[in-house]
Order: structure tokens, then C-alpha cells, then sequence
């Protein structure tokens, strides 16, 4: 049986993989990673757009590809032994597992935020048009019985992710039967991951629509810290199947 490792320590291990593999990572797919992060501004701007033409979902397209592509070649970094190929184009059934993974997780995610979005006015409504202390408590209590059990899932089952990109297969049971880590380490980064999203979008939509330097400098950085925890996100779901692979469990 493998021993749960202590939150502070995957965090630890997560900072020092980005610390001394990161290189590495950088050099494994360095056209993946950029054109994830070139469009990832307009991925972030679709949700604020009162005008969304079809073209603009060539950008989501491609960046959804890229993000797989750069999230399996560093699985198989940071996991011993599964060293990422070098040509960013090539293709195999663990990038269209990673794949199906992502644009199930980001389904789901479009789903919430939009029951998020519709929430507040439901409650609002529900007490009729009183915003007092009961609404406050009420939408809070909504909001938590919305996101806190997806979150649990979603930090749950993502090891998968590290799984399919190494191995070609997704095993949700068998993946977090063998997990060593807790999983609010990971629900806190992409609570955080969601929250900049949104706000990083609607700061580009500010920087469009004002085309100042200082909404633009904004919309900048929250590009940038977006695409951050997404890379933190994505170490960390090696480093924990990692850890569980080392573990003493079979892979």
C-alpha cells in the first residue's frame, strides 16, 4: 500500500519540477506552447463578445490542440522514463485521449459557469427582489453546492489526464483507487484557474473596448497568469501520478 503524500509536500514537488524541469518542458514543445498562449486571448474573449463570428472558433480549436499537445509531451517529461517526443505535430492515441479529457472537462466547466451565471438571477427573484443578508447566505450556499462537488471530481479523477498521455488510457477508477495526494491542492488551482479566466476575459474586453495602456497591461497579465495555472494545473497532474506510479502501485 502506498502512503498519502502531505499537501505541502506535492506542492513542493510540483514547484521543483517547474523549477528544474522546466526547461525541459519549454524545449519538448516549444511551438505547442506558444501557440496555446497567442490564442489564448481570444479563447478568453468569446464569452464577452456581443458579435462572435465563426472564425473565432478556429482559435478555440487550436488552442484546445496545442494545450493537448503541450499537456501530454510533459506528462511524459516529468514521469521517469516517458521521455516526450520532439516534433510537436505528431499525433498518437494518448493526445486524442488527453483530448477527449479536455473537451469533456471543458464542457463541463461551460456548463457551471453558465448555471453560475443563472443562478444569482434565480435566487434573486426566488426572494423577491430582496438583496439582503438571505440573499447573500443563499447565493453562497448555490453557488458552493454547484462547485465544490465538481471541483472534488474534477481534482479527483485528474490523474487521468498523466494516464491517457502516457499510457493511452484513462482508467478513472483505478487511478484514483491508487491516488497519493489530497485533492484540495488541486481543487484550490483551478478554482483559482476559473476565477482568472473570467476575469481575464473581461479585462481584454475592457483593453478592446477602451484601448488604454493600462487595461491593455491588464489584460495582458491576466493572460499570463492564466496560462500559468494552466501550467501548474498540468505539472501537477504528473507529478501526482508520478508519485503514484513510484508508489509501489502497477501502472
Amino acid at each position: 500500500m502506498s502512503t498519502s503524500l502531505p499537501a505541502n509536500r506535492y506542492l513542493a514537488l510540483t514547484a521543483s519540477t517547474l523549477r528544474q524541469q522546466g526547461g525541459s518542458l519549454w524545449r519538448s514543445t516549444p511551438w505547442a506552447f506558444s501557440v496555446f498562449v497567442l490564442t489564448l486571448p481570444i479563447t478568453l474573449l468569446l464569452p464577452h463578445l456581443s458579435l462572435v463570428y465563426s472564425g473565432f472558433f478556429l482559435f478555440v480549436i487550436v488552442n484546445v490542440l496545442a494545450l493537448t499537445r503541450m499537456a501530454t509531451a510533459w506528462s511524459r517529461q516529468i514521469v521517469p522514463g516517458r521521455h516526450a517526443d520532439i516534433a510537436d505535430w505528431r499525433w498518437g492515441r494518448s493526445e486524442w485521449k488527453v483530448l477527449a479529457l479536455l473537451v469533456l472537462l471543458i464542457a463541463i466547466g461551460t456548463g457551471l459557469m453558465y448555471a453560475t451565471a443563472r443562478v444569482p438571477i434565480l435566487i434573486y427573484f426566488g426572494l423577491d427582489g430582496v438583496a439582503d443578508s438571505a440573499f447573500f447566505v443563499s447565493l453562497f450556499l448555490a453557488l458552493a453546492a454547484i462547485w465544490v462537488p465538481a471541483l472534488y471530481l474534477v481534482s479527483t479523477f485528474s490523474q487521468s489526464f498523466a494516464r491517457a498521455a502516457i499510457l493511452g488510457r484513462c482508467d478513472f477508477w483505478r487511478t484514483r483507487q491508487g491516488s497519493r495526494v489530497h485533492a484540495w491542492p488541486m481543487m484550490g488551482i483551478l478554482f483559482l484557474l476559473g476565477v482568472l479566466l473570467v476575469i481575464a476575459g473581461a479585462l481584454l474586453s475592457t483593453a478592446i473596448s477602451d484601448m488604454s495602456a493600462a487595461a491593455i497591461a491588464l489584460g495582458i497579465v491576466g493572460v499570463v497568469l492564466c496560462a500559468a495555472l494552466v501550467v501548474t494545473a498540468a505539472t501537477m497532474c504528473a507529478v501526482a501520478y508520478r508519485e503514484q506510479a513510484q508508489g509501489g502501485r502497477s501502472t
